[in-house]
């Protein structure tokens, strides 16, 4: 919390810190989002990773952290590797460990959110493909 305070960083705002920060998930709630989503949690990680690296820099918001269950949370919205938007939600654990909670296909009110913040337009569903 020290080094927070260095940095003026406040304890709720959302952070990746270069050589601290690690980032993982709770392995039962892995199975309860692939059976809710369909998408596993670890796919966040190389989003998550390109904030960090941004060799690639690809397109990445964060919401304002609320506070659920007694932690805070923070909502974020970033592409797969296919160029879909994706919506996640991850919350900071003390040791600037970064905890992924959900993670799922975005809405279409969060993709016109994406697009109209990020002017990124996902590209068209290949033949016979649908995109929810």
């Amino acid at each position: 919390m020290d080094m927070l305070r260095r940095l003026c960083i406040e304890e709720t705002d959302f952070r990746l810190v270069f050589g601290r920060s690690q980032i993982d998930y709770d392995a039962s709630k892995e199975k309860a989002n692939l059976k809710a989503h369909g998408r596993s949690l670890k796919e966040a990680l190389p989003i998550l990773e390109n904030f960090i690296f941004p060799i690639n820099k690809k397109p990445f918001i964060t919401h304002e952290p609320t506070e659920r269950n007694g932690e805070i949370r923070h909502q974020h919205m970033g592409l797969d590797n296919e160029g879909m938007v994706v919506f996640f939600v991850t919350t900071m654990r003390p040791d600037e460990t970064v905890r992924v909670i959900s993670f799922r296909r975005a809405s279409r009110k969060e993709r016109e959110i994406f697009r109209a913040v990020i002017g990124y337009q996902e590209p068209q569903p290949a033949a016979g493909k649908q995109i929810v």
